[in-house]
């Protein structure tokens, strides 16, 4: 009779395990998309010898392509609305993706004169399928967790391990590509990440609870509308800002703080501050509000931005010291943004049709990275003083300011709507 009892309470007593079950799908997912940035942007400047705008523009193109596939899928699947529907797709989205980075990997094997090609038509297949792995898993966001609480725990487990992922990744591929045999060292790499992918994926659509269907009109259709506009926008400028931050931030640290400290080091003090954060942040929501918390986390990620500034002169300890400072303070801020945005797109993906609006979520964030990615290219290739410490300093400081005010008067605009998130 005690098994028998337990089953009932599934939804009640599993939320820890779908929590950690979610993070590690989650986790797998972001290993796959790292990897195919990760690689081709060296495949296409050190292997194929192609100029920094000529990569910006083939990766900031497919980031679009991806985009558009993202809104493909919502009108393609509009059926998937229940979390068991969604977690299956996505499954299966995980084998689709696996296989087109598998193929991707195999690139290096083929003849020179047709990698390059290969490589573009491989990565846009990729970017295509990815599509059925990351909207469906990120509508289980709003489908799989019974309350809001449940989200925005979710959000930061989710978070935090999608920190971990990219770090230990960005880590990792150094070594990897310094090999011998580089593109066999690859090729085993991306096998390892299919098989963490995978597992993830299919533990996840295993275990994720049926919940029923609720398409609760809790809040009016044009303030819906409001609200996911205000969202969106603020997603895009915030990922035009970390995108920006994310290119320069390999040149700041080999030519900027006296090359005190490596690209790694940096990565992964900015991923700690991230993963550290994210308890603290879900705790900050019994005693503040979203609109608080962004304010705090967009303060932090300026003033974190801002100490990079002062990091290019002195002595290598103070370098060091001001320079980690900096890397963990715009950290901490950056998971505090995320888990807002996020818990509140969940939030309003929960009160109806949650596969076409997180989908469209992430399509304009996808789109946005593409465009930054595109900028930045541009204006290395434009002559942009990339060895200059100070200049890149100045850049991802002044980016990340103009995005911080764009936002925060999205915030006071909204401020007046009664059924907004950020009230």
């Amino acid at each position: 009779m005690a098994k028998r009892r337990a089953l009932p309470a599934k939804g009640a007593t599993s939320d820890r395990a779908l929590a950690w079950t979610y993070g590690a799908a989650h986790g797998g997912k972001t290993l796959l998309w790292a990897a195919s940035d990760l690689y081709f942007t060296f495949f296409m400047t050190e292997i194929c010898g192609v100029a920094p705008l000529y990569a910006g523009l083939t990766i900031g193109c497919s980031l679009l392509f991806a985009g558009l596939a993202d809104l493909v899928l919502v009108r393609w699947v509009s059926d998937f609305r229940s979390a068991t529907g969604s977690a299956r797709l996505q499954a299966w989205g995980a084998f689709a993706s696996a296989g087109a980075l598998l193929l991707f990997a195999s690139i290096a094997f083929l003849p020179p004169t047709i990698r390059l090609g290969a490589g573009i038509v491989t990565l846009f297949g990729f970017r295509a399928a990815y599509a059925l792995l990351d909207v469906p898993q990120n509508a289980l966001l709003a489908l799989a967790p019974s309350n809001d609480e449940q989200r925005r725990r979710l959000t930061a487990v989710r978070n935090g391990v999608g920190a971990v992922a990219r770090t230990i990744l960005a880590i990792a591929f150094v070594p990897v590509m310094k090999g011998t045999r580089p593109g066999t060292s690859f090729l085993l790499l991306v096998v390892l990440l299919v098989t963490m992918a995978l597992g993830g994926a299919v533990l996840l659509a295993r275990i994720t609870p049926e919940r029923p269907l609720q398409m609760v009109r809790t809040v009016p259709g044009p303030a819906r509308a409001h609200d996911m506009l205000y969202l969106t926008a603020m997603m895009a400028v915030l990922t035009i800002v970390t995108t920006i931050f994310g290119q320069v931030e390999p040149y700041l640290a080999m030519y900027g703080m006296g090359g005190g400290l490596s690209a790694g080091a940096f990565l992964g003090t900015v991923a700690a501050g991230t993963v550290l954060s994210q308890t603290v942040w879900l705790r900050a929501t019994v005693r503040a509000g979203p609109r608080s918390l962004l304010g705090w986390a967009l303060a932090m990620m300026v003033v974190g931005s801002g100490l990079l500034i002062p990091a290019q002169r002195g002595g290598l300890g103070g370098v060091l010291a001001v320079g980690a400072a900096a890397a963990l303070l715009y950290g901490i801020g950056a998971g505090g943004v995320l888990f807002v945005l996020w818990s509140g797109i969940a939030q309003s993906g929960a009160r109806g049709n949650a596969l076409a609006t997180i989908g469209r979520f992430t399509a304009i964030a996808k789109s946005a990275q593409g465009c930054a990615i595109i900028a930045v290219g541009a204006m290395f290739d434009g002559g942009f003083a990339r060895t200059d410490g100070h200049a890149l300093a100045m850049m991802m400081a002044a980016a990340t300011l103009v995005g911080a005010i764009v936002v925060v008067a999205l915030t006071w605009v909204c401020r007046g709507q009664r059924d907004a998130m950020l009230t």
